[in-house]
């Protein structure tokens, strides 16, 4: 007995093998592992695994029958990467990511040609092609539309992710910076307010007490003296 299932992940290496297109699948990017167990208590490590691109994979009907959430490493993906998961499971059994690119690559292919017509028809000038970006924003999800054409092999944008980080890093580091000095004067200021403020102790009291009779007696000496 065979148990089959599927998993999702991010490439460790480039030692995989697509098994639909018989390419290596880039180290981190998307694919999609069937794995062959001989029961369902066999570990994954143990198990034997058949690896394919996100782009090349096609939805088996057991997929369709699952809610997306409990397919195995769905959870670890990014945001983008489980939407276009879920979507490509909503086609049904046989759908891939290459049919739903080549789909969009059609009809922006046929606006473009309608358009064309129409302007010399008209007499007017040719539009502009549209964008990459243009053409994902046709998307009906609208979602990730982006991802279509630059990340059709599944690759994750891992140059793109270290910038942001880089950058948000200095920004707390900067912003980190400002609420520190802003803390250390105001401590500054609330310490002087103290050193004000601060309550003299008896010792304190006891000799500013002495000095001021020392001085009481000094000025009637010298009165006294000063009248002879």
């Amino acid at each position: 007995m065979v148990v089959i299932t599927y998993c999702v992940e991010y490439a460790e290496s480039q030692k995989s093998v697509c098994l639909k297109c018989n390419k290596v699948i880039p180290n981190k990017s998307l694919r999609v592992g069937r794995m062959e167990r001989t029961s369902e208590k066999e570990k994954k490590k143990f198990a034997k695994f058949r690896w394919y691109h996100f782009k090349c994979f096609e939805v088996p009907e057991i997929l369709t029958k699952l809610p997306v959430h409990l397919i195995r490493g769905q959870v670890n993906l990014l945001d983008k990467d489980k939407l276009r998961l879920e979507k490509v499971i909503k086609l049904g059994v046989g759908a891939s990511w290459s049919q739903i690119v080549d789909q969009h690559k059609k009809k922006a292919k046929e606006e473009e040609e309608a358009a064309a017509a129409e302007a010399l028809e008209n007499g007017t000038p040719l539009p502009p092609k549209p964008s990459k970006d243009d053409l994902m924003d046709s998307d009906d999800d609208g979602a990730n539309a982006k991802d279509f054409t630059s990340q059709l092999t599944g690759e994750v944008d891992r140059k793109q992710e270290r910038k942001n980080r880089k950058v948000n890093k200095l920004k707390a580091k900067t912003d980190g910076a400002k609420v520190a000095k802003k803390e250390s004067a105001g401590n500054k200021g609330t310490k002087n307010n103290n050193k004000d403020t601060k309550p003299m102790s008896a010792v304190a009291m006891a000799i500013a007490a002495t000095r001021e009779d020392s001085q009481k007696k000094m000025e009637q000496m010298k009165n006294k003296f000063g009248k002879k």
